[in-house]
């Protein structure tokens, strides 16, 4: 087997299982509705690492075309998915409640909605 096919395939059979990991309905999780009528959908974010190498090892000889060296390789992949928010759809409105643990971007949040109730209320006059 050529060296190159054999990096590959342990690319590809990576990339296979970190395909079904994570899918789109993980990033964004089903609808579930409220008693209301209201539509909550779950988001995520998803961070990822991928790390993957090989080689050929042994003594230094001469290698016939048909032949090769031994080979070692591997792969490793770290996932991380953490909860973000909801989109919430109450057919008046959709807004986003994020989840966070700092403080700053909940200050900003609260921040835009400021801004967009006294824009409406500048209209509304």
């Amino acid at each position: 087997m050529d060296k190159n096919k054999k990096i590959d395939g342990i690319m590809e059979k990576t990339a296979e299982k970190l395909t079904a990991l994570v899918d789109v309905n993980t990033v964004i999780g089903k609808p579930v509705f409220s008693a209301s009528g209201a539509q909550i959908i779950p988001f995520t974010k998803v961070t990822m690492g991928y790390l993957s190498g090989g080689g050929e090892y042994g003594e230094v000889k001469a290698v016939k075309e048909d032949e090769c060296f031994p080979f070692a390789g591997g792969a490793g992949t770290v996932v991380n998915i953490k909860p973000a928010g909801f989109l919430i759809d109450d057919g008046k409105e959709c807004r986003i409640v994020k989840l966070t643990d700092d403080p700053l971007d909940g200050l900003i949040e609260k921040a835009g909605e400021l801004v967009e109730r006294i824009a409406r209320r500048h209209e509304a006059e």
